[in-house]
């Protein structure tokens, strides 16, 4: 065989094809053993060439390497990439021939434990940087220390520092959501309960490793509360209503010291000042249950006496807080219906005020006493004596235009009979720095200083999202970007009915912008709130509402896109309508009545050659409509080649071509790639080009536009990138670092083409290098299934949005600065069917055949 490297060009083609065809089938076939490495010069066309290197070129980029690191405060420290020094075509051609068109998750599991090819390790981080929202729903799950107000994002609990505005983060990596929490009184420690099967309580320090926790079991159901002694060295938690179990813990040792069962759903727990007793409330429930020191190994029973109500004991008892100083011994309850008791140490009534409105929450302190009422209304009673001292001022009504209120002196509204307020649901007090922060249920919440008790301050305020969240879209910021939009960061839609604009600049030193206009009163990082609907009861969280309907209706936007030109934003909602908005004025500017069903994706394209730019749809009702956007959004074409719901519709330019095409996926298991022209009458026509059918769904895709590469997330976890040119496989890799059951949901490519992120049933956003398809970092944080995921164009940062309404921002700018030198480059396609010979020099170690 050595005669043959000395082959030339001169021979014929059709030799050339036929040598090259007869040495691949003999290296698969037939036994050869080959003594040394030899190099073989072989002439093939540039398309086999292209599929060679692609598959060749496999083995190295469908690894997946697992490395489990353990999750920080807010910085995740995360996955290793792993480089080879090996030329992608330095192979084994058995192994290679072999395990190179392995496309099952368990093909690629195998392949994956067999590795033995040694690798570099570098580390990055991801950064949690911001979060936008909560999911507290009582005084249960906030609380406050000093400066340090804690509460529940999703399975995160964000420690907010009053003074610096700064996040920190505490996440929970069973990625289960947070139902109680509860600060040590010296602000050390902190407790968390969670709900699901097998729920712990966990305690974490706060002053040392935060990924290191306490666990404590033996919970059934969820821990509905959570409560430090005042000397901190026991922890009480309380199971929710199917699990009715009381735990007493020595929580340092593990071990559990008494316990008790509970018939009824307890709603708040509160320590007495000197620790020797606790009180629970709940319905028709005030109970005092004493604690008892005892040598014993064996957990005792807890031994709990009910407060003497007498007529009082068909009340919905809602909070309840122990008294300080002076009233030390008090015990203060409140009922739904706005009746405030005061009990003594013997659980006998000594006082009552009756505020004759819905009461949700109680703080106090050694001066005052706050009640939290319905339609946002707070007041601040004396504790001794029940009398009272102060109103706090109302919040925001439901429906506000952010920016037309631009002074706190507007936010003392006059009373119309159309304005609602939401209702308060959870207040924390600090005396010593005469601090009060109220929790709203429609997401939002206020700090006020209470200093002045006639001149009452606003210090912050934070306005969120109510409802499950759907969808991000992100801004890119250019020269030419209206004034108004150039701090713009991302915008969000949700089941709320509204639709936000956000900015997450503040404190940004950058020449090259406008100066940032000044922040609006209510929320420093919120620009704009749009509302889709003039019914704004869905702004409030149904959570708090014991009984919620049957039927709840789809309302909301769905998906979003912005156009080419920045100018408009095309949202497609719950009910089958497209909206378009001006982004100068956030005005509504058309409404298309599209689809019969919820609009599952939207997406523009803009094609220089026809001048025209299209906006595309698709629903579930397996339509796919075409829109003129330069025409008032006329309609082009309506698409009907899919069977099942289409999950994802996107434009891409095609460089062979020079037409614009349309890629759209389907729960039908199928993709079609569809190519846009104008024919000779001026028609514009869809031909299909490429239909690809798999056998598992495609959830969603994204398009690589530098390198002409579609990324799809599907069913199997699996993500399966293909050609845009001829729609051929290019690899196979995983898109989930988790072996049990779940799908992909959403896919997301940054700007450079380098990294891939995807979102997964089981609640986590892996981010994937695109070079060695390894896994780089691996993200939790939300309770509920991550519904959209976008890079930031300048590839810095990461946003998800979660169905617990909470937004995540991720730093990922230790990604963003890795070369890319490494990366393979794409092969062109060949313009026309004429034969164009390449030599490709490939190297074949010693193996058998």
């Amino acid at each position: 065989m050595h005669h043959k490297k000395y082959e030339t060009r001169q021979q014929s083609t059709s030799i050339s094809i036929s040598t090259s065809h007869h040495y691949r089938l003999a290296t698969r076939s037939s036994i050869l053993k080959l003594n040394k490495a030899i190099k073989v010069k072989r002439l093939i066309k540039s398309s086999t060439l292209r599929n060679d290197e692609n598959r060749l070129t496999n083995k190295r980029t469908s690894e997946c390497y697992q490395h489990s690191t353990p999750l920080t405060t807010g910085n995740i420290a995360l996955f290793a990439q792993n480089t080879q020094s090996s030329s992608p075509l330095y192979i084994n051609r058995r192994r290679q021939t072999h395990l190179g068109n392995m496309t099952s998750y368990s093909a690629l599991k195998r392949k994956a434990q067999r590795s033995d090819i040694s690798s570099s390790i570098s580390r990055f981080q991801v950064n949690l940087e911001h979060v936008l929202g909560f999911t507290s729903i009582s005084n249960s799950v906030v609380g406050q220390d000093h400066s340090t107000i804690a509460y529940a994002a999703g399975s995160t609990a964000v420690l907010y520092d009053i003074n610096t505005q700064k996040q920190d983060f505490i996440i929970n990596t069973a990625r289960k959501a947070i139902t109680s929490l509860s600060l040590s009184p010296d602000g050390r420690y902190l407790a968390t309960g969670e709900c699901g099967h097998d729920p712990k309580v966990r305690v974490w320090d706060l002053t040392g490793d935060k990924t290191v926790c306490i666990e404590l079991g033996d919970h059934k159901f969820a821990i509905d509360s959570v409560c430090f002694s005042p000397n901190v060295d026991r922890l009480v938690s309380i199971g929710s209503l199917h699990d009715g179990n009381i735990y007493v813990w020595s929580w340092q040792e593990k071990k559990k010291l008494a316990s008790n069962k509970c018939t009824c759903s307890i709603r708040r727990i509160a320590f007495a000042e000197d620790g020797s007793y606790f009180v629970t409330v709940g319905n028709r429930h005030v109970k005092f249950w004493y604690l008892i020191s005892t040598a014993s190994l064996e957990v005792v029973p807890l031994r709990g006496r009910y407060a003497i109500l007498a007529e009082r004991k068909d009340n919905l008892f809602t909070d309840v807080v122990c008294g300080r100083g002076d009233c030390a011994g008090m015990t203060y309850v409140i009922t739904a219906n706005g009746l405030i008791c005061q009990f003594d140490e013997h659980r006998q009534l000594r006082g009552e005020r009756d505020l004759q409105e819905k009461a949700n929450c109680l703080a106090i302190g050694d001066v005052y006493l706050v009640v939290g009422c319905a339609k946002g209304a707070v007041y601040i009673f004396s504790p001794q004596t029940l009398e009272y001292v102060m109103s706090i001022p109302l919040p925001h009504y439901l429906g506000v235009d952010i920016g037309f209120i631009t002074s706190i002196d507007q936010m003392t509204y006059s009373q119309q009979q159309n304005m609602c307020f939401p209702d308060t649901i959870a207040v924390c007090l600090d005396e010593d720095k005469s601090v009060l922060t109220c929790f709203y249920n429609d997401h939002s919440f206020y700090i006020w200083d209470i200093k002045n008790e006639r001149s009452i301050k606003k210090r912050d305020s934070y306005m969120y999202h109510s409802g499950c969240g759907w969808g991000i879209e992100t801004y890119s910021r250019t020269s030419t970007s209206p004034s108004i939009l150039r701090h713009l960061t991302c915008i969000t839609c949700s089941s709320d009915n509204t639709i936000r604009f956000w900015s997450l600049n503040n404190g940004e030193a950058d020449s090259y912008f406008a100066p940032s206009p000044a922040a609006n009163i209510f929320s420093r990082q919120l620009m704009k709130v749009v509302y889709l609907d003039e019914d704004y009861s869905k702004l409030c969280d149904s959570q708090t509402i014991q009984e919620r309907p049957e039927f709840v209706p789809k309302v909301g936007g769905r998906c979003m896109k912005m156009a080419p030109d920045g100018l408009s934003l095309a949202i497609g909602d719950r009910n089958g309508n497209i909206r378009i908005f001006d982004m100068q004025t956030f005005k509504q500017i058309a409404l298309v009545e599209a689809h019969d069903s919820e609009v599952l994706s939207v997406d523009y394209g803009q094609s220089s050659g026809m001048n025209v730019t299209f906006l595309a749809s698709s629903s579930r009702d397996r339509f796919v409509h075409i829109f003129d956007a330069s025409k008032d959004y006329q309609l082009v074409a309506t698409l009907d080649d899919h069977s099942a719901a289409i999950t994802a519709v996107r434009f891409t330019f095609s460089s062979v071509t020079s037409n614009l095409q349309l890629i759209t996926c389907s729960a039908d298991k199928s993709l079609i790639f569809r190519s846009i022209s104008k024919n000779e009458n001026g028609k514009y026509q869809c031909i299909r080009s490429n239909n690809i059918v798999e056998k598992q769904t495609f959830y969603d895709l994204a398009i690589d536009h530098s390198r002409e590469l579609v990324n799809t997330a599907c069913q199997d976890r699996m993500i399966r990138v293909y050609n845009t040119q001829d729609g051929k496989r290019v690899r196979t890799c995983k898109g989930s670092m988790s072996d049990d059951t779940g799908y992909l949901i959403k896919i997301d490519i940054d700007t450079s083409g380098r990294y891939l992120a995807t979102s997964c049933s089981n609640k986590c956003v892996y981010i994937w290098d695109t070079v060695t398809t390894e896994c780089v970092a691996s993200l939790c944080g939300h309770s509920e299934i991550v519904t959209d995921i976008k890079f930031s164009h300048d590839g810095h940062h990461l946003y998800t949005i979660s169905g617990d309404s909470c937004i995540f921002v991720w730093n990922i700018a230790e990604l963003a600065i890795v070369p890319t030198t490494c990366r393979l480059p794409s092969v062109p396609l060949a313009k026309s069917n004429e034969l164009e010979i390449t030599e490709v020099e490939e190297t074949i170690s010693q193996v058998q055949f």
